[in-house]
């Protein structure tokens, strides 16, 4: 579905893709990998879109977080089983990191049969991988044990022998440096002042460096085979290495199969987690028909939430193009809104946040209203703007597409403007898109031939008690005045409430009291 940033943000679909990211890089890389649904993909999008339903209902709300944590705690293995892949050596970071890619897959699984999910989604145990790094996996890190390869434990035990015997050979050089000259050398290499000694050094001390005052000295210690013991322990350990390279190379198919369930389970996670949120219907496709009861708009109710307002869920049933009338404040921006977040939702195999739904898959979602970051960097106006977005529109507009019009042409003469949205409602009607055309203008959806629907608008009873100076209560006093649902409108003037709205929001009686009188002589 596609959806140009103006669009996109105010249909809430940049909201969504937050809201239902994964949490993992699998996710996200498996997420990229996939495109919305669209025409055509119906099936699809149903199978994925149940299965989300009956998960969110199978799955315990407190284990499902748990499960995406334990994901985010995945690390990356795909660079490590790469470069074995292609016979570079590895490091024991690089093992380490292996090994705590096999327990954090187990810790996932847990977590996956604790929140109560299926054989069928679990990650796999990784044995084969987990068996194989055993033996260095002791304590918190990894070491390259002796297990790993039949020469290790031989030049080890080499090397050591060779350690104890440099040892021996070293401390007997000390001593006789102690016995000649007093000093006892703490290191290979010493200071001998000359007021304290300045005779001949005893054998196998080198004089490194020579002043007036003092000799710099060091011990000689000659360990060939020392130096042997650890060039091939440097040997076996390279050799080891690259064999258990080549045995995690050998696992490559297996940690990836492991990494694509990772990535299809974050996705689907992070759907449930949407889903136990908000919760959602499985929609029925393939009709002629773009209809949702009791429809959230979740960007919206989220924002209501966080400052303590109620959300009145919407219900809708588009046939082909209507024009919504109805109050200011009366919910005519969020309606549009809802229909395009229903069908963003669709497409990305999010379950609408509806008691039902029936929806086509779209091609294109386009909203036309205000002004857009790409309109102010061409310097148009707001009416250019709508204007040139109407244009683009209707070169592009199919039965596959969701128009949604916001107070078209309302910044220029009402009559042109009016005008102007008749012919373009007709325009969409001819091309069979679905559009819904919110105005204040009369008499459009009549001139053109569409349906008119309208917000049911304010409860006069309800416009009672009120502190007009206090903007929050007026608000809350218009929310619990306003009739958000949408209804079938008869024709005739479309109600905005405007003088009503006005008072409730403090403008002074005096001055209300002049508009409505002006109105009514009019």
């Amino acid at each position: 579905m596609n959806a140009d940033a103006t669009s996109a943000a105010r249909i809430g679909l940049d909201w969504l893709r937050t809201a239902v990211a994964p949490v993992g890089a699998f996710g996200r890389r498996h997420d990229d990998a996939r495109a919305p649904y669209g025409p055509g993909d119906e099936a699809r999008a149903h199978d994925e879109i149940a299965g989300v339903v009956a998960l969110a209902a199978q799955l315990d709300r407190d284990g499902v977080p748990r499960a995406r944590a334990a994901l985010r705690a995945v690390p990356e293995p795909t660079p490590i089983v790469a470069r074995a892949r292609v016979g570079d050596p590895l490091s024991d970071v690089d093992f380490y990191e292996l090994g705590r890619f096999v327990d954090a897959v187990a810790a996932v699984a847990r977590a996956w049969d604790a929140a109560g999910g299926d054989t069928a989604r679990r990650p796999p145990a990784l044995d084969a991988l987990r068996t194989l790094l055993a033996p260095g996996r002791e304590g918190a890190g990894f070491y390259l044990a002796d297990a790993f390869a039949p020469g290790l434990r031989a030049a080890r035990e080499t090397l050591a022998a060779e350690e104890t015997a440099f040892e021996t050979r070293r401390e007997a050089i000390a001593a006789r440096v102690r016995d000649a000259i007093g000093i006892d050398p703490a290191g290979d290499e010493f200071v001998v002042l000359r007021d304290v000694y300045d005779g001949p050094l005893p054998d196998d001390v080198l004089v490194v460096r020579e002043t007036p005052t003092y000799r710099a000295a060091a011990l000689r210690v000659v360990a060939p085979a020392r130096d042997a013991a650890l060039a091939r322990l440097a040997d076996e350990e390279e050799a080891a290495r690259r064999a258990l390279a080549e045995q995690v190379a050998r696992e490559a198919d297996a940690v990836a199969a492991a990494t694509d369930v990772l990535g299809a389970l974050d996705r689907t996670l992070a759907r449930v987690a949407f889903a136990q949120r908000w919760g959602g219907c499985v929609p029925s496709f393939g009709g002629t028909q773009l209809a949702f009861t009791e429809a959230t708009f979740a960007p919206l109710a989220d924002a209501l939430a966080a400052r303590g307002r109620r959300y009145t869920p919407v219900t809708l049933a588009l046939d082909g193009v209507a024009v919504l009338t109805g109050p200011n404040m009366g919910g005519k921006s969020a309606a549009l809104a809802t229909a395009g977040f229903v069908c963003a939702c669709a497409a990305l195999g999010v379950p609408p946040p509806a008691r039902a739904a029936a929806l086509p898959l779209l091609g294109a979602v386009t909203w036309i209203g205000g002004e857009g970051p790409e309109d102010c960097a061409r310097l148009l106006s707001s009416y250019a703007a709508e204007v040139v977005r109407a244009r683009e529109t209707l070169a592009a507009a199919t039965p596959r597409a969701l128009v949604l019009v916001d107070e078209f042409a309302r910044t220029t003469g009402p009559r042109e403007g009016r005008a102007l949205l008749v012919a373009f409602v007709e325009a969409l009607r001819a091309r069979g898109a679905f559009a819904l055309v919110a105005t204040h203008f009369d008499g459009v959806a009549r001139a053109a031939g569409v349906a008119h629907l309208q917000i049911a608008g304010l409860r006069e009873h309800a416009l009672n008690a009120l502190d007009a100076n206090d903007l929050d209560a007026a608000l809350d006093a218009i929310n619990a005045a306003m009739d958000y649902r949408v209804v079938a409108a008869h024709d005739g003037e479309a109600p905005s409430d405007a003088l009503a709205l006005a008072r409730l929001l403090g403008l002074g009686d005096d001055v209300v009291a002049r508009a409505r009188a002006l109105h009514d002589a009019r």
